[in-house]
């Protein structure tokens, strides 16, 4: 896979961790002073997920959903730097650039996502165990040990570090079971990963957010007449109808807006 390259490298500010006073001197930090914000966001189609993902400045955006970077909000932007690794040996090779000073060039990086991610890992060994009759639990077990060893790989990675999933779909009435506003759902919410990616997954990250959209009537300032508009947002705190929640001190609810992220890391502290 070819290097990791921007117009422009910057190195981001900060001082170097402090250095033992004596050999064998144990030097750690006091708890919450962690530099990097790790975090997963997920939700059914077109509901601002990726914009989400991306609010943060000077990203990488590790792409495997196809076209997935042609969201609106993401044209134009040039502190994203889009990458599509077309197997496992060029994602390892990601991984050693950015384990060797390529975090240096980027604040925050994006995987977008682990449900494409794990199909091109596994998609053609599982359809043929469909085909062929063949242990199903198998086919779904390798790929999903690749992804937990990447997302391992990423999770520690001196940034930050963002997964997109997308909504699990259970049956095909999921569409008018699921509720999409923040209030709590009448089934329950689940992200479309493996129960093998989840072990890791979810320990891993700080906040796991939830994507919707809702139309919301908004009444014109000395009018009588109200104007519809459809307001994407991120929910924290599904109590136990989803996985969405947070260990960080955070709202419950955030609307979504191209600065979110970095506004995000400044309400909690973080540089």
């Amino acid at each position: 896979m070819a290097q990791i390259t921007r117009g422009e490298v910057r190195t981001r500010k900060g001082t170097a961790p402090p250095k033992p006073t004596k050999t064998g001197a144990i030097v750690g930090r006091k708890p919450g002073e962690s530099d990097y914000i790790k975090f997963c966001v997920f939700g059914p189609p077109k509901t601002g997920k990726r914009t989400f993902a991306c609010s943060g400045k000077n990203v990488l955006l590790i792409q495997f959903d196809p076209g997935g970077d042609a969201t609106e909000t993401l044209r134009g932007r040039d502190d994203i730097t889009v990458v599509e690794p077309k197997n496992r040996a060029e994602i390892d090779d990601l991984i050693k650039q950015l384990r060797t000073g390529g975090t240096d060039q980027f604040d925050w990086v994006i995987v977008s996502s682990l449900t494409f991610l794990f199909f091109m890992l596994g998609g053609k060994s599982i359809s043929k165990a469909y085909k062929d009759g063949s242990d199903i639990r198998r086919a779904y077990g390798a790929p999903g040990a690749e992804v937990q060893q990447i997302i391992h790989d990423l999770v520690t990675l001196d940034t930050n570090v963002g997964f997109i999933a997308h909504l699990e779909r259970v049956s095909a009435e999921d569409d008018k079971g699921v509720s999409l506003d923040a209030a709590l759902g009448q089934t329950e919410v689940k992200i479309a990963v493996s129960p093998m990616v989840w072990k890791i997954l979810g320990p891993a990250v700080g906040f796991i957010a939830r994507s919707f959209k809702e139309d919301v009537w908004e009444a014109e300032e000395g009018k009588k007449t109200r104007n519809k508009r459809t307001r994407y947002a991120v929910s924290l705190n599904d109590g136990d109808k989803s996985p969405a929640g947070s260990r960080l001190p955070m709202a419950a609810e955030y609307e979504i807006t191209t600065t979110l992220l970095s506004d995000i890391q400044a309400e909690i502290g973080k540089q």
